[in-house]
């Protein structure tokens, strides 16, 4: 009996459980500002090598790429760690979405009042991150293809919270 309560209890809950937080929160994207970020490592050619990298993967779909914009900003975080005598280096990427938004309180109170709003709050509307580990002679090349796991991530959902956008 306990058995059976047990495998009810196991799929209601993975049934009824949350999906992913961020689906719907790319919807009317059109277009991104991009900053990356490199920590652990002093290659600056290695920088801009992943810079062009994700300008290259993105400019493949129909989000555009515009520096001039603000928000929302698509924010590439790179760190590693190189550890002393150990041949494996850790790494940390990170890719995130910032946009600008303002509460319900304030967008009514400030409504009725017919002010401007000048007071936004920044807000992550999609994140994904991986931890990795690899040798010395394959991390640039582990990390280059993990980043590209995490923008085919996103392009992926973008692509299902924007449909319209694959014809």
């Amino acid at each position: 009996m306990f058995k059976y309560l047990l495998i009810l209890f196991i799929v209601v809950s993975t049934s009824y459980s949350q999906s992913n937080w961020y689906g719907g929160n790319l919807k009317k994207v059109r277009d991104v500002s991009i900053d990356i970020s490199v920590n652990g490592l002093d290659d600056p050619m290695w920088k801009e090598k992943v810079l062009q990298l994700s300008y290259l993967f993105i400019e493949r779909y129909k989000l555009k790429i515009n520096e001039e914009n603000f928000s929302p900003s698509l924010v590439i975080s790179i760190s590693v760690i190189e550890p002393g005598n150990n041949p494996l280096v850790s790494y940390n990427i990170d890719l995130s979405v910032y946009d600008l938004f303002i509460t319900k309180e304030d967008y009514t109170k400030n409504f009725t009042k017919k002010k401007i709003l000048k007071k936004f709050k920044t807000g992550i509307i999609y994140q994904q991150n991986i931890l990795g580990q690899s040798s010395n002679e394959k991390m640039r090349a582990d990390m280059e293809n993990t980043l590209l796991t995490l923008l085919d991530k996103f392009i992926d959902q973008w692509y299902q919270d924007n449909p319209i956008k694959q014809f």
